[in-house]
């Protein structure tokens, strides 16, 4: 496999600094196994800086819609038309805001991944992802070989007809490649039992998100009145620097991730996780219960310092992942906790 992706040129992505752990993790560890390498950008909202890195073998940008943890958000309108001048696609991560508070192809994106074992599934109990295409970009304009190639598995070998992915499936080829090649030759198929409980969390997608957002802000809000807090990182405020483009494409709300800042050196968050009684210590979001992670020690704990400092990720941050219990009972348990790791 490796010399296959070798062979077919592998290419390059643009990323941020600043994605979730495990998918640093991803583009810089695992995926150049593969022959595919990625560009790393300090801001992916700075257009000259994502613009200077497209070279020719470059074939997408890669960028989370809502950071995590920071929250910060993706200016996806002028990136993707950027982008689309130079042929190269926008591809998209929409798991922290989900489909119900952000649709990105909306405004410019071509394709969008989403982890359902988060708020689409909303309770962490089966594993699960999403892909998808948009339908809209020009995948046989010359970057992207494998969609103009004749293959074998789009052909009909015993009628003498070969036929391309562009050919075969048209204005969806890329979703055709991604079903057709690649989770029939991989086998990434959803078990039935995952599938069901799923598609179960989905019906309960808008009023699970309508109450952890509105109890989110209330949190962070709360938050930012809270001693021996430091900062507190939730687009959604309006003292973040990202409230304009919050405004713009998550009217209904940023998500229901925040973090926050303390004082003082990491026992202090190790206090506080060990004295909350609502709140769960995992490393799950989105889920129906609130959650809570230090992201240094348990999301980046592989990611290179300089990576973690881009995402604001240090030893005296957490995370925080609202779910549906009273937004009071999360305040006070928080702040309870707060006091007891500071009692001394």
């Amino acid at each position: 496999m490796l010399c296959c992706a070798r062979r077919r040129g592998g290419g390059r992505l643009i990323a941020a600094k600043d994605l979730y752990g495990a998918s640093v993790d991803a583009l810089s560890d695992f995926f150049p196994q593969f022959g595919i390498h990625t560009d790393f950008v300090n801001d992916i909202n700075d257009l000259a800086e994502v613009e200077s890195r497209i070279g020719p073998d470059t074939r997408a940008v890669f960028a989370e819609t809502v950071a995590n943890p920071s929250t910060k958000i993706l200016d996806i309108e002028p990136l993707a038309a950027m982008l689309h001048r130079h042929g190269v696609a926008l591809i998209v991560d929409n798991t922290v805001p989900t489909p119900y508070l952000l649709r990105p192809i909306e405004f410019g994106a071509d394709v969008v991944v989403h982890s359902t074992t988060k708020g689409i599934g909303g309770h962490g109990n089966a594993l699960g992802g999403a892909v998808v295409d948009s339908g809209r970009f020009d995948w046989a304009n010359g970057r992207f070989p494998q969609f103009t190639r004749k293959e074998l598995g789009v052909s009909d070998e015993r009628g003498g007809v070969w036929c391309t992915y562009a050919e075969r499936y048209g204005a969806s080829m890329f979703a055709g490649r991604v079903r057709n090649a690649y989770l029939h030759n991989l086998g990434a198929v959803m078990s039935p039992a995952n599938a069901y409980l799923q598609l179960i969390g989905l019906e309960t997608l808008p009023q699970r998100m309508t109450q952890e957002v509105d109890s989110a802000l209330r949190i962070a809000r709360h938050l930012e009145h809270v001693p021996h807090v430091t900062r507190v990182n939730y687009s959604g405020l309006d003292s973040s620097q990202d409230k304009l483009l919050a405004d713009r494409y998550t009217p209904n709300g940023v998500g229901q991730v925040l973090s926050f800042g303390l004082e003082g050196d990491e026992s202090r968050v190790a206090r506080v996780v060990e004295a909350v009684r609502v709140f769960c210590y995992a490393a799950n979001i989105g889920d129906t219960h609130s959650l809570i992670v230090n992201p240094a020690r348990i999301t980046h704990r592989e990611v290179p310092c300089a990576f973690r400092q881009a995402a604001g990720v240090d030893d005296r941050l957490l995370r925080l992942s609202i779910g549906l219990e009273s937004a009071e009972d999360l305040i006070a348990d928080l702040d309870q906790a707060i006091v007891v790791a500071y009692c001394d």
